[in-house]
């Protein structure tokens, strides 16, 4: 797959100072919520897809936290994957877009940091990523203080050449879509407020944004539906009703 084989809004992703941005990420580099939502169930990983892999360094993170499970990466940048291999070559590495990859098996644990807030069909992506899954998913989400979500590339977007999607969800709808749910068992979120990126084009009426790293647990709910814990700043509860 070659930048002129994406969509525009992934071509970004192919771009030199992109690829090498992440090229040099350390297991420092991750977020917050990242390494706080692995640590509890790092050591019982045994296999891992991770979706925006990168050069694969996520491999590193789950390294320092006792896990050194059987990895496969899943990246849009050819360059990227072809140094992901270059650095683990134990590992498996694919040059794919996710929402058409149909992996081989499902796997522990299903990563997508870093996707959401780009991947207009994040729904789509979740979708996939809980039913791939042996036990657990993870991924980040920017969420704020509104009625509906927001994934139009017209209204919220990062101004690059070619422009990326910034999605932004509704804390509330989120919130009621994961209780809806009846393929997880349990979701761990945790958020902050973040700043906003200094490239990103929102709607005036959008206040604090809020980094929300998630953690699913796959399965058939309890009767009342899934267990649901959530730690996220106040501001964020928005009666739109």
């Amino acid at each position: 797959m070659t930048g002129s084989d994406l969509d525009p809004h992934y071509r970004r992703w192919n771009q030199d100072d992109i690829v090498d941005r992440f090229a040099g990420k350390g297991a420092a580099d991750f977020f917050d919520s990242e390494t706080r939502l692995l640590k509890p169930i790092a050591p019982a990983i045994q296999s891992v897809i991770d979706i925006g892999c990168a050069s694969g360094r996520f491999v590193e993170l789950l390294a320092t936290l006792g896990a050194t499970p059987r990895y496969t990466g899943l990246d849009l940048s050819i360059t990227s994957v072809d140094r992901a291999r270059a650095l683990y070559p134990s590992h498996e590495f694919h040059c794919v877009n996710a929402l058409t990859f149909e992996p081989a098996t499902t796997a522990d644990l299903i990563n997508a940091t870093g996707v959401m807030q780009h991947e207009p069909r994040f729904d789509a992506l979740l979708d996939r990523m809980i039913s791939w899954s042996r036990r657990h998913v993870l991924f980040d989400i920017k969420l704020a203080a509104m009625s509906d979500h927001l994934a139009d590339i017209e209204r919220a977007y990062i101004a690059s050449d070619p422009p990326m999607y910034f999605v932004v969800l509704s804390a509330d709808r989120f919130l009621r879509e994961i209780a809806e749910r009846r393929d997880i068992r349990r979701a761990e979120i945790f958020g902050y407020e973040t700043p906003r990126n200094a490239n990103a084009v929102l709607p005036p009426e959008i206040g604090p944004l809020v980094s929300a790293g998630v953690l699913l647990e796959t399965g058939t709910p309890p009767a009342g539906g899934p267990e649901i814990i959530s730690s996220l700043p106040p501001f964020l509860s928005n009666n739109s009703e």
